[in-house]
């Protein structure tokens, strides 16, 4: 594969840095690349990056709006037909652990776990809101500066952060706590065992779906 480099290199970002993840990218577009993470919450969880370096999709060009809404459906098919169907969020700026746009699919169900029902159940001390239209975080973002967003059966929600402490809330410490996996809760630092296993996932992730995609 070969990788067409980001648009605004950002020296210090790992996402803008395309030696440093070329290993992890499963497909890529003009704008966009999709690649496995480190310390991933299941086998068959990936991101949605742009290559431009942005902070969340709130800041999202509407130039590249089709295209992106094409490339997530894929993704939402692939990682459905390959592992199951996926929970999708994202952070926007709020508890951030990597300051660039990124978008997460998380498959719903697999043997060490079941999500059913998730709004009810992460962040579920937060105020939240039903959208139709995934690009009304712009909305949220202008007027707050801060959101998260969770989508699952298709709803989509966006949940005020506002204001909060950073790293109070993230859905990373939420999932852990709904499946007991508890050697995920720090992706930075996993035990020893956890890190072997995760390394599985990610082979597992990449053998899945690597050159599933269509242009």
């Amino acid at each position: 594969m070969i990788f067409t480099g980001i648009k605004m290199a950002e020296e210090k970002c790992i996402f803008c840095n395309c030696d440093s993840i070329k290993e992890d990218i499963l497909w890529e577009t003009d704008n966009f690349f999709v690649k496995v993470g480190v310390g991933i919450l299941a086998p068959g969880h990936v991101m949605i990056i742009p290559k431009e370096h942005i902070s969340c999709y709130a800041e999202l060009s509407n130039q590249l709006g089709k295209e992106f809404i094409s490339i997530k459906e894929q993704v939402f098919n692939n990682v459905k037909y390959n592992f199951s169907e996926p929970i999708i969020y994202e952070h926007g700026i709020y508890s951030q652990s990597i300051k660039h746009a990124h978008l997460h699919f998380v498959p719903n169900k697999n043997k060490f776990y079941k999500l059913v029902n998730l709004r009810d159940n992460i962040f579920k001390d937060l105020e939240s809101v039903q959208i139709s239209d995934f690009f009304k975080i712009r909305d949220i973002f202008e007027k707050e500066g801060s959101y998260c967003y969770l989508e699952e059966k298709g709803q989509k929600w966006i949940f005020h952060t506002k204001g909060l402490p950073d790293r109070k809330y993230t859905f990373r410490k939420e999932f852990v706590k709904l499946t007991g996996i508890h050697g995920l809760v720090d992706w930075e630092n996993m035990p020893e065992n956890e890190k072997l296993r995760n390394n599985g996932w990610i082979k597992m992730t990449k053998e899945a779906l690597k050159n599933k995609f269509k242009p």
